[in-house]
């Protein structure tokens, strides 16, 4: 397998073009990060649970851009499906910050600062 593929499927699975990254792949990686900052910085875990979430999401869409460039792949640009990837990526953060607010979300690792 070349690089360009091998960019291209890690881009996929973590872009969010596909129905099913965000629950096992975006979340789990963005929980798992936010619970390792919010050691250090308690009050930071739901913010950074959304950036991390977001960046796995930007993450994928260079990696398919970068791998699908080197294996110069045309194809042509869906409006209506990047704008409802962007809907749904919205939603998914406001559903992480309201688990978060009914302490339905926590962070793995617990530290207690004094």
């Amino acid at each position: 397998m070349n690089r360009g593929y091998t960019l291209f499927i890690i881009g996929w699975m973590l872009s969010p073009f596909t129905w099913w990254n965000d629950l096992f792949i975006n979340i789990p990686i963005s929980y798992l990060l936010a619970s390792i900052v919010s050691f250090f910085y308690p009050e930071s875990f739901i913010y950074a649970t959304v950036v991390f979430y977001w960046l796995t999401n930007i993450l994928g869409i260079l990696l398919m851009f970068k791998g699908a460039k080197e294996l110069v792949v045309q194809k042509k640009i869906n409006h209506r499906k990047i704008i409802l990837t962007v809907v749904f990526m919205i939603i998914y953060s406001i559903i992480l910050v309201v688990l978060e607010r009914t302490n339905l979300l926590r962070p793995f690792f617990k530290c207690n600062h004094n």
